[in-house]
């Protein structure tokens, strides 16, 4: 059996992902911290109620869990408690965005020498899309999206990132309408995001022009979030096994979201060698403040 420890009850992920554990035969939720932050101790006693868990500290969890989900919403907490796990040699899961600067990527991928990370958007893992290929070089990837802001431009960007299943090589902002992103990748894959569709329709669509044309198209509703969930704590659980291994992936996604920040500010080409990436410093503060829960 796999102790997993939650460590932030902040969004609906924390419920979501401890409901597909709970049904999973070899892990179970072995405690809960939470920076009581967003959440009431009301919800963090019933939470824990609902999943035969408690509250810890997180001394107690990381004695505790064989494995940890990092979960806030404040981006600029993952580095500390995550790589509190890490060094630990305890592997974690790490909610998106991975991190808002470069410093706190290079901290958690100093952490993960001997230990592997997981996480990110779990847009991804939703059935439609993981059947698209990822061993297909020289293709062509669109996709697009809503809510043009960095927390949720991460769905795109780890997206993109899974598919092309290779380092990424540069950034530029596109001529296209919008806020549109071209991003070339080491094994000649190419993809176009544009982050900017309507939020009415609540979409994320993506068109693979390679061998073959193949289309996906995804709403927002509960169903569509919950085909997405079982699968990224499945590949959670192999990342715990050893059987799977994310790290190198999570860390280079992470740093593909800076420079398209970067590249969208400044509207000129980033690569990983760009010095702009260094300067980017997203406001998790920011964004806690007027972030309101769904449930």
């Amino acid at each position: 059996m796999l102790d997993i420890g939650i460590v932030g009850l902040d969004t609906s992920h924390a419920e979501s992902f401890a409901s597909v554990i709970d049904e999973t035969s070899d892990m179970t939720v072995a405690g809960v911290w939470d920076g009581a932050v967003v959440r009431d101790q009301e919800y963090r006693t019933t939470f824990c109620e609902e999943h035969d868990t408690e509250q810890c500290s997180l001394s107690t969890l990381v004695d505790r869990v064989d494995a940890a989900m990092v979960l806030t919403v404040n981006w600029e907490t993952h580095q500390p408690l995550a790589t509190r796990f890490l060094n630990a040699g305890i592997p974690t899961f790490i909610d998106k965005p991975l991190a808002g600067c470069q410093s706190d990527i290079d901290a958690i991928a100093a952490a993960t020498k001997t230990t592997p990370l997981s996480g990110g958007s779990a847009l991804p893992f939703h059935p439609d899309i993981a059947a698209l290929p990822c061993d297909d070089p020289n293709r062509t990837v669109f996709a697009a999206g809503y809510n043009d802001f960095f927390y949720y431009r991460v769905h795109l960007v780890d997206t993109v990132r899974h598919l092309a299943d290779a380092d990424w090589v540069s950034v530029r902002l596109s001529d296209g309408p919008g806020t549109t992103v071209d991003i070339s990748f080491e094994n000649g894959t190419h993809a176009t995001i544009r982050f900017d569709g309507s939020p009415d329709s609540g979409t994320f669509s993506v068109l693979d022009v390679g061998t073959r044309t193949r289309t996906v198209e995804l709403g927002s509703n509960s169903q569509t979030l919950a085909e997405m969930y079982r699968p990224l704590v499945e590949s959670f659980r192999m990342v715990v096994r050893g059987s799977h291994d994310d790290t190198a992936q999570r860390l280079d996604a992470g740093t593909l979201l800076l420079a398209v920040e970067a590249a969208i500010d400044e509207d000129r080409t980033i690569t990983p060698e760009s010095e702009s990436i260094d300067t980017v410093a997203a406001d998790g503060e920011r964004f806690l403040a007027q972030y309101e829960p769904y449930y």
